[in-house]
């Protein structure tokens, strides 16, 4: 039988994990996560039991993902897009009901408004970029409606994990089968409706990767975490070991990835002046010294 040595966290690793997953997780939610949510749900406030409640809504939660997630990874034409596909979305549902729409096959009358719209804007649609992942999505909230009569995607993540006392898997899988989503966009949708519900304590252990969502900070952060860790590590690895080290030292790996992220983006900024930007933190000042 294998035996599993005990993952020794030097103190700085530990402290770091704690500082990322503290205030810095906070300011993420609020200024990153929750204002943007709470636009595309039409959420009254901007708070999270309100959203939370909101992205239960098919049509909604639908919005969220097109206003939030699906083109996050585009750089400056992502806001463009996001508003092309909502418009697109209205353009739909002008003709029909959602819940018409839900009952529908295919969600091709969706991209024929994308693309008119585009027409209009005199853009263009870029079919190969924009197709798979507009209509794929829509598509997917179909086939959701198809199983439970309601369609939200985010409904359709919690119902997985009670279901299947914690698996993730599955919802990440068939995310990812939608041409155009790959696995980081699955991973933060999956985090965050994880956050949103309660249900990090309730995931099997073997699924957290699925939530720890990869981008450039994380890969930076990544080795001042685990040792072992490279540049040249697979996300899914990475993923993995960051899940172990923010159990062992008994933190929220969803806060973790989240404080990260907000600290690379807003306060590093420059990928390149990372290791000065850790070590400037007040309560990190020794760390790069005891490694």
């Amino acid at each position: 039988m294998r035996t599993h040595l005990p993952v020794t966290i030097p103190p700085g690793s530990r402290l770091l994990m704690k500082i990322m997953s503290s205030e810095r997780a906070d300011r993420y939610i609020s200024e990153m996560m929750l204002p943007s949510l709470a636009k595309a749900t039409r959420a009254f406030e901007v708070k999270l039991d309100e959203v939370a409640e909101r992205m239960m809504n098919p049509y909604l939660c639908l919005r969220a993902v097109f206003a939030h997630y699906a083109f996050a990874r585009r750089g400056k034409d992502r806001f463009e897009l996001s508003e092309l596909a909502l418009m697109a979305m209205d353009a739909t549902f002008d003709n029909v009901t959602y819940k018409q729409f839900l009952k529908k096959d295919d969600a091709v009358e969706l991209w024929e408004n994308f693309k008119a719209i585009c027409h209009k804007r005199r853009r263009k649609a870029m079919e190969q970029l924009n197709r798979g992942i507009i209509q794929g999505l829509a598509e997917l909230a179909q086939e959701i409606y198809k199983q439970d009569g309601v369609g939200s995607i985010a409904g359709w993540v919690v119902d997985g994990i009670e279901k299947t006392e914690g698996r993730v898997e599955p919802q990440f899988l068939r995310m990812v089968d939608v041409r155009g989503v790959g696995p980081k966009l699955a991973s933060v949708f999956l985090r965050d409706v994880v956050y949103m519900f309660g249900l990090e304590d309730s995931v099997e252990p073997m699924d957290l990767l699925y939530i720890q969502p990869i981008d450039k900070w994380l890969r930076l952060i990544g080795p001042y975490i685990a040792a072992e860790v490279s540049e040249k590590t697979a996300d899914w690895v990475l993923a993995g070991k960051l899940v172990k080290y923010t159990r062992r030292a008994e933190v929220s790996g969803i806060r973790f990835n989240m404080g990260a992220t907000y600290f690379g983006m807003r306060e590093v900024k420059d990928p390149e002046i990372y290791t000065e930007k850790l070590a400037e933190l007040p309560e990190l000042l020794d760390l790069l010294g005891n490694r």
